[in-house]
């Protein structure tokens, strides 16, 4: 039975995705597990595997389309098989069996036979890249020449384009001059659907001295690199434990309350946002939190993520802390129902329980949250058991 392809849906906003790529040819062999093509998302670029083996019997969308989610885009087979009506070929007739079929398959067979596209030599004189990296290249303004990459001969990929780092200022498409596509314009999109949510702000002011006194002990005891956003993020599971409403979604009328406690980090690109995503955030320990979130920061910046780790968020977390920005007004990252915004510390003089005046660090807590569905007060609620978590380290760290 053949095998439908289809755009995946690697996020619950995402509703469609540009394919940049085909890595086979109809007609080719493909192995599961074989990376078939790339594509872009509302989040990043990413490679799709085949999930079935078998032969590239027929691509439906080229490149460049922009495919909704769950279309099928191309099918996997056996040569000769039958595929389902408006599969984009006809039905089997006599002719596709039996003698007849013969002349046919020797004319496939020279195609079959040829390289794979990934593996296919570069033009003399011209960077060998694929074409998501050199349109990438061109956003950012990098030059390819003298840039080696990872994959078949040489070939420069998404990847290898974040060690190069930002382009030159003043490069051939300026930030003015280029019109809102890919990930910039599914970011516009999704934005205009979170402001037209009724999202107020919350903001309350934390203690962290004790916290970044912890923070700061166990990183230079245990060899850790915890960073405070670990910290927030464990506290804001262990606070989504017992205020679970904060944690759904609005679907239609009707409320989702997540059985999972999966926190999105929001991590800045050069010309976007991805989010990639802690799973079960609130059953992790502190140190593998870290590890998980110092790992997928870097996929993102490096335009690795997977569909799985970009996806499922329940939650998520936006710290503009390191940017001097105190406090702000996220917008919620929906289909989400809260984001929890982090801003930097700050050093303050206050009196202790003696009256003596005595120098603290503080932050703002900013939780925007959907009016629809979680009133004022349950928000309250959930933000000063972030608050409580944070300023008692004990409590957070057991």
């Amino acid at each position: 039975m053949a095998y439908p392809v289809i755009m995946p849906k690697t996020g619950m906003s995402m509703e469609e995705g540009t394919i940049l790529r085909w890595l086979k040819k109809e007609g080719e062999e493909v192995a599961k597990g074989e990376i078939l093509l790339e594509i872009e998302t509302d989040k990043t670029s990413m490679e799709v595997e085949a999930e079935a083996s078998g032969r590239l019997l027929r691509i439906l969308s080229k490149e460049g389309e922009v495919v909704p989610v769950t279309q099928t885009i191309a099918w996997i087979g056996q040569p000769g098989e039958v595929l389902q009506e408006g599969a984009g070929v006809a039905p089997a007739t006599a002719a596709t069996s039996g003698p007849a079929a013969a002349p046919a398959a020797a004319a496939a067979a020279p195609e079959a036979a040829a390289l794979p596209v990934a593996a296919l030599p570069p033009v003399p004189g011209e960077v060998p890249a694929t074409p998501a990296a050199r349109r990438r290249a061109r956003e950012l303004g990098l030059a390819l020449d003298g840039m080696s990459g990872s994959g078949p001969f040489g070939a420069v990929r998404l990847r290898d384009l974040a060690a190069a780092g930002p382009g030159p200022q003043g490069s051939e498409e300026s930030a003015a001059g280029k019109a809102l596509q890919g990930m910039r314009k599914a970011i516009a999109e999704k934005m205009v659907r979170s402001w037209q949510v009724p999202s107020p702000t919350l903001i309350t002011r934390v203690d962290v001295t004790e916290l970044e006194q912890t923070r700061r002990s166990l990183n230079a005891a245990g060899g850790l690199k915890i960073s405070f956003t670990d910290l927030v993020i464990k506290a804001a599971a262990a606070a989504l434990g017992e205020h679970p409403r904060l944690n759904s979604s609005l679907e239609g009328e009707r409320i989702v309350l997540h059985g999972q406690i999966n926190i999105g980090l929001a991590v800045a690109l050069e010309d976007g946002l991805a989010v990639p995503v802690v799973r079960g955030a609130d059953r992790l320990s502190l140190r593998r939190l870290s590890e998980t979130t110092r790992e997928l920061a870097g996929l993102a910046r490096e335009w690795r993520l997977t569909r799985e780790q970009s996806s499922g968020g329940t939650f998520t977390v936006s710290n503009l802390g390191m940017y001097g920005i105190t406090a702000f007004t996220p917008l919620l990252n929906v289909p989400e129902s809260a984001i929890l915004g982090v801003g930097a510390i700050q050093e303050v003089l206050r009196f202790d329980d003696q009256r003596q005046v005595v120098a603290r660090q503080v932050l703002e807590l900013s939780l925007t949250h959907d009016h629809r569905h979680i009133d004022g007060a349950p928000a309250a609620l959930f933000l000063q058991a972030v608050r409580r978590l944070l300023e008692n380290p004990l409590a957070l760290l057991m």
